[in-house]
Parts: C-alpha cells; structure tokens; sequence
C-alpha cells in the first residue's frame, strides 16, 4: 500500500478514537476517561490505542487542539470586528454544555504549568500567546476608535480575561450553577472602563 493510503487510514483511525474518545468523556467524565474505556469505545485493543496514542495525556492534548482549532477558525471567519471577551464568554457557554470533557483543558493546563515536559506544555504556551495577542490588539484597535478609554492597559485586559476565565472554569467545576459566559461578560466590561 503507498504511503499516503496508510497515512490517510491512520488519520481516519486518529479521528475515530477521539471521537469516541469524547463519547467516554461526556458519558464518564474526565476521572472515568481511562484508555481502557476508550479503547473499549472505539472497539480497538489497548494496545492498537496505544499505537495512536501512546498516552492518555497526548489523546486530551489532540482532544484538545481540535476543539481549539475549530474556536480560533470561527475567531478568524468572524472578521476584525469580532469581540473576543463576547468570544469567549461563549466558549465558556459552550464548555458548560458539555461538561465531561469541558474540563479537559483545565486538567492540562494544570499539569503542562508544573511541568515543562508534559505533551500539551508547549501547545498551551503557544495557545496563550495567540489569545493575548488576539486580545490587546483588539483592544489597541477600539482605543484608536475611541471606544476603549486610553488608559487601559490592553496587555493587561488580556491576560486578566484569560485570567477570570481560567478561574471561572475552576469554580464551575465546583459548582456548576455558575454562569461562566456572564461571569467573563461582566469581567470583560470591567476591564474596558
């Protein structure tokens, strides 16, 4: 079989185990996502999981990025006008109505912050960067319209947005009444006066 066949069946398989990957996380929760389970939900052995991904760890970080992805390809599709605090109060709805595997991302960024090696530890980093810089510059953009105050600090909103966001996340894990997008609303239009 040429290459490309056998790259094209081992992206289809990629794809199917993360999609049963996230079946398990909505129906377990994170704590119950255990290869086993998976494995058992895409009906492979642990060991042909393994072969795609050889740790749970690099499974979430793919489960991961692609949500990422699709967020940051709508972001771009949304035009200059978008408002990212409205962006990510929606996301934040969004990770609300899935709640097993909307914590995935706290759960990484957790593990990749007290250790430089883990799998998602670069990906984070870099996914932060792109958010702060998305972020100011927006808000750089409404203090040259005037609709922003010039003394606000658009690193500073943007790393406090993350910030609240980020926390709000925790505290939904906890308990989960709270409105996370009104939440990072309410932040959002703070940081902005």
């Amino acid at each position: 079989m040429p290459a490309v066949g056998r790259y094209a069946k081992g992206e289809a398989k990629r794809a199917e185990i993360k999609v049963a990957a996230l079946a398990v996380l909505e129906r377990d929760g994170e704590a119950g996502a255990s290869m086993r389970a998976i494995a058992k939900e895409a009906g492979i052995s642990l060991a042909g999981l393994m072969h795609y991904f050889p740790t749970r760890d690099l499974l979430l970080t793919e489960i991961q990025r692609d949500g990422d992805a699709k967020f940051e390809e709508w972001y771009r599709n949304s035009g200059d006008d978008t408002d990212p605090g409205e962006a990510l109060a929606l996301a934040m709805v969004d990770k609300a109505s899935k709640p097993g595997s909307g914590t995935v991302y706290l759960s990484l960024a957790a593990a990749a912050a007290i250790d430089p090696a883990h799998p998602a530890a670069e990906y984070l980093r870099g996914r932060y960067d792109w958010m702060r810089s998305v972020i100011a510059d927006h808000v750089a953009r409404r203090q040259a319209e005037g609709t922003v105050p010039p003394h606000v600090d658009a690193e500073f909103a943007a790393a406090a947005l993350i910030s609240a966001a980020d926390g709000i996340q925790i505290q939904w894990m906890s308990d989960p009444s709270i409105d996370m997008g009104a939440h990072v609303r309410k932040v959002w239009q703070r940081l902005l006066a």
